[in-house]
């Protein structure tokens, strides 16, 4: 991104971008840009690096000596982990401990995600490995699925996970290191709870009342500190000594650096490469923020981390706008058709405690209620708007919460104006791959 003047140029979906002027009486006071690697290491050598070198475990050919057979978790479309090109080592190592294609399963860790049709999934995980080895979604509503595990020590979550998981001798998750709004950061055992658990600690840990979140967005939240992180780790200790990751750390879509072994000890040395990478600072709130979704723009569902990350830097009152391309429109994102026209009122006058249980009645999936939530909060002291390429049907429901939506740049900075006529602005030109620095 680049400030010329008062010229402001934001990056927009694969090759375009978004330029646009200040109104009179804005003035620029910071733009928030995660660090990115001058060079970026090969795929192919950081895996093996990785796999020659795992942390806290013997490498996967002698870990997976345990038994003779073996669930590889690979998450889904909905994240940037480059699966195609880690598989084919993870397998070869698979088979080198002496584990057979026919006594391997490949599961698709989807929460509460829709199901990969049969060309993603090859397009995924690649032709050849689906070709030879099983390869099926996980469904966290089906019973004959799942198992109960135990509690969690510290919070008690029941967890569930899928049988098919805790049946094998080895488990393998492959999956990356980004920021999330309720785990602090994905990878390590994120891929078990929610991936692949039952509905019991999905709806369990999926609330604020459980969370207690310090703030919107919980992305980059030490762990100490992140309820949620604590009961994903916890969940899958469950699963005992039979784990190895290969997480790939994302800029946020390029591979940055490869971890591989245990899913706590070899989880916390790639945090720590995200973090330096991915936090930014900031001293005080501002009265205007501008996000861009870019590159996590894929779909309205992906663009609203950039809104939720952003929301730390903005003071009550102020106002947040997203920018963000969604060429595939809502992406997962369920939606109700219509929300009364009273939801606006409700969501500034009612007491915080109060809406959750609105939000759980209005979406269909926990991961969604949660998002929701996150929304009111925003919208409960603050303007939330969007800058689309152009308008998305569907959108009655964020519209009726106090969404406002634009596809003119100029009439959005002329609106603007007028309730800011002065504003300190700051600017993340990757809302959604950043987070303000913790205390």
């Amino acid at each position: 991104m680049t400030n010329e003047g008062e010229k402001v140029r934001l990056p927009w979906g694969k090759d375009d971008s978004l330029v646009f002027s200040f109104p009179e009486g804005w003035k620029l006071r910071a733009v928030l840009q995660p660090e990115s690697p001058s060079k970026l290491p090969k795929l192919d050598d950081e895996v093996d690096r990785a796999m020659k070198n795992p942390i806290g475990s013997p490498p996967l050919h002698e870990f997976a000596r345990r038994g003779r057979t073996a669930c590889v978790l690979i998450d889904d479309r909905t994240r940037p982990t480059p699966v195609r090109a880690v598989l084919p080592r993870v397998i070869q190592e698979l088979n080198q401990a002496g584990v057979p294609d026919k006594d391997m399963v490949i599961l698709i860790t989807l929460g509460t995600h829709r199901d990969m049709t049969e060309e993603e999934i090859a397009e995924r995980a690649g032709p050849e490995i689906v070709k030879r080895i099983r390869t099926v979604n996980h469904h966290y509503l089906d019973k004959d699925e799942i198992v109960f595990v135990g509690k969690s020590p510290t919070h008690g979550v029941p967890v569930t996970i899928n049988k098919q998981v805790v049946e094998s001798d080895t488990i393998v998750s492959v999956g990356c290191i980004e920021s999330h709004e309720q785990a602090g950061v994905g990878g390590g055992f994120k891929n078990f709870m929610p991936g692949v658990a039952g509905p019991e600690p999905i709806h369990f840990t999926h609330t604020a009342k459980f969370q207690k979140p310090e703030r919107i967005s919980s992305s980059g939240m030490p762990k100490e500190r992140c309820r949620f992180r604590q009961a994903v780790d916890e969940c899958g200790a469950l699963l005992g000594p039979k784990v190895f990751i290969v997480n790939t750390v994302l800029d946020p879509i390029r591979t940055v650096a490869v971890v591989a072994g245990d899913p706590v000890k070899a989880h916390e040395e790639g945090r720590k490469i995200f973090e330096r990478m991915a936090a930014v600072q900031l001293d005080e709130p501002a009265s205007v923020v501008i996000a861009d979704a870019h590159p996590l723009d894929i779909d309205l569902r992906t663009s609203m981390k950039a809104c939720f990350n952003a929301s730390a830097a903005l003071e009550p009152g102020g106002l947040l706008i997203t920018v963000s391309k969604v060429p595939e429109s809502l992406g997962d994102l369920r939606l109700p058709e219509s929300l009364p026209s009273i939801t606006k009122w409700i969501i500034r006058n009612i007491p915080q405690k109060l809406l959750e249980p609105l939000a759980t009645r209005i979406n269909t999936s926990p991961d969604q209620a949660a998002g929701s939530v996150s929304l009111m909060k925003i919208l409960k002291t603050a303007e939330a708007w969007l800058y689309l390429t152009s308008m998305t049907s569907g959108v009655s429901a964020l519209q009726a919460m106090g969404i406002e939506f634009f596809t003119d740049m100029t009439a959005l900075l002329e609106r603007a104006h007028k309730i800011k006529p002065r504003a300190d602005v700051v600017i993340l030109p990757k809302a959604g791959a950043s987070f303000i620095a913790w205390d």
